[in-house]
């Protein structure tokens, strides 16, 4: 592999070629080329996603909801999981035993 995407770091691109390779596995000559590049490209970007607890600046948060912002769906990741949530004042003191 002479490139890998921008956000994979070096130490990461045999890790994620293994992973996207165990993924598709023997299906793959089933696929065809279009769909094998999406699973290629699902798994490059769960593998480069921010987890949780990973720190981040101000810049990038702002960058990333400005991003989210852009999507079709900005309210649910690609795996159907909530992004957003909302919550009135009263859930909120609610939560904290203010009510």
């Amino acid at each position: 592999m002479k490139t890998a995407p921008a956000e994979i770091a070096t130490g990461d691109v045999e890790h994620l070629l293994v992973e996207i390779l165990d993924g598709v596995g023997a299906e793959a000559r089933a696929l065809s080329l279009e769909s094998l590049r999406s699973k290629i490209a699902a798994s490059v970007a769960c593998h480069a996603a921010i987890k949780v607890n990973m720190a981040l600046d101000r810049k990038k948060m702002e960058w990333l909801l400005a991003e989210l912002a852009n999507t079709q769906c900005p309210m649910n990741c690609p795996h159907g999981r909530p992004i957003v949530l909302r919550y009135t004042l009263k859930e909120i003191q609610r939560a904290f035993k203010r009510i």
